[in-house]
């Protein structure tokens, strides 16, 4: 009997170490399944989604603030049709919650134009509302109270904000900025005011050439007043691209090689010239 169970003994012995390595191997696979899974997971914004609608329906706009923190904070990890769904909201929030013309116009180009969600209705208000606050301020020359900014998806709304800012600037006498800005609305635009962009577009770029052409000398000046004369220059430029300019006295001397000078200059020293070009500086 006893040689019977010492023969058993190292079967039992094999038998479970078969099973936790075979356990052991299951275990780790399940381990590692389920970390790719959690990190595979896609969050769902369903929730958020309804509370900001919530929240928009009672008018309690700030409210959204809280959620637009948690949610941006893992756009990562989130559904992505429903993270654009609540980027929409969240702008449509803010376009009912302010009173000011720049947050309500940048939001409203935040939001599709051909958006057809449970808020549309009001939201047409919305842009119908500003876009006529913005052509009054257009007829009463007021660049000052407001501030509009449309992308270019939004018509005809994106070019009269665009004439609106140039002369916000063009006011502030910022004339190539306003010309640079005014320039982005072609010539074949038909819309509202189309005349007097037409008339006023003529007229800021006139008033930033002016100030390119004065940049451009002052350029030259300061380059002017920094050039010392180099071998190999002509007179004329001595005169006109150096500090040196027109010398005080010249001095000429015929040989049978030909004419030289001396300039004469009694700040600077002397240059010498033949053939007109400098051969010879002496300070």
């Amino acid at each position: 009997m006893k040689k019977k169970i010492l023969h058993l003994v190292p079967i039992v012995m094999i038998s479970s170490s078969l099973l936790i390595s075979c356990s052991n191997g299951t275990g780790t696979e399940q381990v590692g399944s389920t970390k790719e899974k959690q990190k595979d997971k896609v969050i769902s914004l369903q929730k958020e989604i309804k509370q900001a609608k919530e929240y928009i329906r009672d008018k309690e706009y700030s409210k959204i603030s809280d959620l637009s923190t948690k949610v941006y904070n893992q756009n990562e990890k989130v559904n992505k049709d429903q993270y654009e769904e609540f980027k929409v909201l969240d702008s449509i929030a803010s376009v009912f919650g302010s009173n000011l013309s720049y947050v309500k116009s940048s939001n409203i180009s935040d939001i599709p134009v051909n958006y057809k969600g449970e808020f549309k209705a009001q939201l047409n208000r919305e842009r119908e509302a500003l876009k006529e606050s913005l052509i009054n301020d257009l007829a009463k020359k007021d660049f000052k109270t407001n501030n509009y900014t449309y992308t270019k998806a939004y018509q005809p709304e994106y070019y009269l904000s665009l004439y609106f800012t140039s002369m916000k600037n063009y006011n502030m006498e910022e004339y190539t900025y306003a010309y640079d800005i005014i320039k982005k609305i072609p010539n074949t635009y038909k819309g509202k005011y189309a005349e007097d962009i037409e008339i006023t577009k003529a007229k800021i770029k006139r008033k930033s050439d002016e100030v390119t052409d004065e940049w451009d000398a002052q350029e030259k000046q300061e380059k002017i007043q920094n050039t010392d004369p180099q071998i190999g220059m002509t007179k004329e430029e001595v005169i006109n691209d150096t500090r040196w300019g027109k010398p005080n006295d010249v001095n000429r001397t015929i040989t049978k090689y030909g004419v030289e000078e001396q300039w004469v200059y009694n700040v600077y020293g002397y240059l010498y010239f033949e053939d007109d070009k400098v051969t010879a500086i002496q300070n």
